[in-house]
């Protein structure tokens, strides 16, 4: 895949703030863990860019209970501006109805891993990758990197991926993985992800605007 078929998903936990994304995003990632009411939040909301839903619990870096986690998302699928739900692997994996539920809604798959501590070796990431793709339509991978390798294992994967037809996406937390969330689209990965506003979630995130006067940047260089 290459640089020009990326998508730019804004991402923010408040649904009135999309309208800050129109112009600049393809879609805006709702994270519904952060919400006080994320279903009412949803049957409000009237604007035009297209949404991709995720309910994270603490595991996974979200702030979600398992209490009706899961109902919640399954009930966020049926809107009709959501194209895409985000949910973790093991969720997926281990959650029969689920992935049922999911399936009979006109909606795409994305199938998540994150790993807040450290980088997996390439050959783990690659296999993560290949059961991610089994359940989904579109892998993504979240790391957190300590070395440049880890950031260039990240990329590397992407890569591979891309080149076989998988649909991959994701990014490297901390310091060293920063820049990951600007070159990830010119080593396959399909969707950038940016905070809609600037302070809205970690110190190493790069505001949307900011992502893609990067990536436009970036692009018109090479």
């Amino acid at each position: 895949m290459g640089a020009d078929a990326y998508a730019l998903a804004g991402v923010t936990d408040t649904l009135t703030e999309a309208t800050a994304a129109e112009g600049i995003a393809d879609y805006v990632e709702f994270r519904m863990d952060g919400a006080d009411r994320p279903l009412a939040a949803l049957g409000e909301y009237e604007e035009a860019l297209p949404l991709v839903v995720s309910n994270r619990p603490e595991w996974a870096g979200g702030t979600a209970g398992e209490s009706e986690r899961l109902e919640t998302l399954a009930a966020a699928a049926a809107v009709d501006a959501v194209e895409m739900v985000d949910v973790e692997l093991r969720t997926i994996r281990e959650c029969e109805w689920l992935r049922d539920e999911l399936r009979g809604h006109d909606v795409e798959l994305v199938v998540s891993h994150y790993d807040r501590r450290e980088t997996p070796q390439k050959s783990e990431l690659n296999r993560i990758i290949s059961e991610c793709n089994t359940y989904g339509d579109v892998v993504k991978l979240v790391v957190f990197a300590e070395e440049r390798t880890d950031s260039l294992s990240l990329l590397q994967s992407f890569n591979a991926a891309s080149e076989r037809g998988v649909r991959v996406t994701g990014y490297a937390l901390g310091d060293i993985g920063r820049h990951t969330r600007v070159i990830g689209v010119f080593y396959g990965a399909s969707i950038a992800y940016a905070p809609v506003v600037s302070d809205e979630r970690g110190p190493n995130d790069i505001d949307l605007r900011k992502l893609s006067n990067l990536l436009d940047w970036v692009a018109s260089a090479r």
